[in-house]
């Protein structure tokens, strides 16, 4: 979005106009030539920038045009010829001095639209009554007042009576030879604008929130045998966490967009049959936010559809995923990612670990239990456009316990920084063994948070727990 900039000269006393009007008594001519001086033509130059474009009340716009459309060439002359001038007016057709465009019946909407495309900054001069209307609806970014030393006692001012309460802040100010100062203001919002502000960014991560939602699975899969939950918590209103169960049909290629990767959100989803293979993924974005959010969105669309695709091993799809992410983010952007999927007849489990914490399998031998873990596979994901991945098996056993978790989960910390950590959350999920997935999972979010003692959720916290 480009910057609505208002340059105006103004006495000591608040006065602006420079020309008399229609039943005008204004008896001052161009006050301002007295003050004027290389240095502050140089400054003016400085802030209307190379190019710029314009924005001017009609009557504006007609004295300007009389002055400038046959003015000596000069850098100003050549700047205010080329740039493009919006003109709010009643008589579109009559704009002669080009490029123009008149400016919508609706001045604010219109006024945000044009701030919207790209392009120069805007400079507004002269036009007292658009310039009031500018200040009053919160459109101009900054207000450059050239302040001459001089009480004119009468003509139009800048704050006629009756403008709105308005704060502002001083950016810069310079003192020229003249004795005019050149006060740089930044406008600060009026209670009522940051409140509408507000309300709109709350709705706005509302309706992301609600939409992240979706992304996540809509109905568990059904693998006999198998019981599953799992649960996101972001630290704020979206995050950058991921997890996926996702219902996999072999099916020949031809079929593969009716079933393959079949959406869990779809009616008669992975309920309705045993599947064939099950998918399981957790993921944990950089960073925080609507940032992380939107990375994550784009983890999920690229898995899904190499889901979908149905063809090469998992190191092959793991590569085709980093890939993808790499291409859609920045290069400091990157997410630690674990993808598995599920032999639901033989209960081998072939991964993939991009960098992930490695999830626990959780098996009790004789009375002892044992854990392993699955770190296997690769580095983080969309970091490196050309990394390589290599699948890994684990044959699953009755009664094993599979955890992938965030670090948001594991590293909740308390108020004296310390940290719950793997080890503690693996021993309260060997004491609670005995719970299904479901009470397991939501014991340990509630162990996680009795530890941190009430200190605020500091990251993104996911956990998926399959019981065999």
């Amino acid at each position: 979005m480009r910057r609505l900039k208002i340059i105006e000269h103004i006495s000591l006393d608040g006065v602006i106009q420079m020309t008399a009007g229609p039943g005008d008594d204004f008896p001052y001519g161009d006050w301002t030539a007295p003050y004027r001086s290389p240095a502050g033509l140089q400054i003016v130059d400085e802030l209307y920038g190379k190019t710029c474009d314009m924005l001017f009340g009609r009557r504006t716009y007609d004295l300007m045009a009389g002055y400038w459309r046959s003015a000596p060439k000069s850098p100003m002359a050549d700047r205010l010829n080329a740039a493009t001038k919006y003109v709010v007016t009643h008589r579109p057709e009559s704009l002669e001095w080009g490029p123009s465009e008149a400016v919508g019946a609706d001045l604010v909407e219109s006024i945000r639209r044009i701030k919207a495309r790209k392009g120069p900054d805007l400079i507004v001069a002269g036009s007292i009554s658009l310039i009031s209307a500018l200040l009053v609806h919160g459109l101009a970014d900054e207000v450059v007042l050239l302040v001459n030393p001089i009480a004119l006692g009468k003509g139009k001012r800048l704050f006629e009576g009756g403008s709105l309460p308005r704060g502002f802040a001083l950016g810069s100010s310079r003192a020229l030879p003249s004795g005019i100062l050149v006060n740089v203001y930044k406008l600060i919002p009026t209670l009522t604008e940051e409140a509408l502000s507000r309300a709109k960014l709350e709705r706005e991560f509302e309706i992301a929130r609600e939409v992240q939602e979706r992304l996540f699975p809509q109905v568990i899969p059904h693998v006999a045998g198998v019981e599953m939950a799992a649960h996101c918590r972001p630290a704020q209103a979206v995050g950058g966490d991921y997890y996926d169960l996702i219902d996999i049909r072999d099916v020949a290629p031809a079929q593969a967009g009716q079933a393959s990767g079949e959406s869990l959100s779809s009616a008669g989803g992975g309920g309705a049959r045993s599947c064939e293979r099950l998918g399981i993924a957790i993921g944990d974005i950089s960073g925080k936010g609507m940032s992380a959010a939107l990375l994550m969105a784009s983890l999920h669309a690229s898995l899904r559809g190499q889901v979908l695709s149905g063809s090469g091993d998992l190191g092959t799809k793991m590569a085709n995923v980093n890939r993808l992410l790499h291409g859609a983010s920045g290069s400091n952007r990157y997410a630690t990612f674990f993808y598995a999927e599920l032999d639901c007849v033989s209960r081998t489990l072939h991964y993939v670990n991009g960098g992930h914490n490695p999830p626990a399998v959780l098996r009790k031998e004789e009375g002892s239990w044992r854990v392993f873990r699955l770190g296997d596979g690769g580095p983080v994901i969309g970091l490196f456009a050309g990394a390589g991945y290599q699948e890994q098996t684990f044959p699953l056993l009755p009664g094993d316990i599979l955890l992938g978790f965030t670090d948001g989960i594991s590293e909740a910390m308390n108020a004296a920084d310390d940290e719950w950590g793997e080890d503690r959350m693996i021993a309260e999920a060997q004491a609670h063994a005995d719970l299904n997935a479901e009470e397991l999972l939501q014991h340990l979010f509630r162990a996680a948070d009795a530890f941190a003692g009430g200190v605020p959720q500091h990251d993104d916290m996911t956990m998926v727990v399959l019981r065999f």
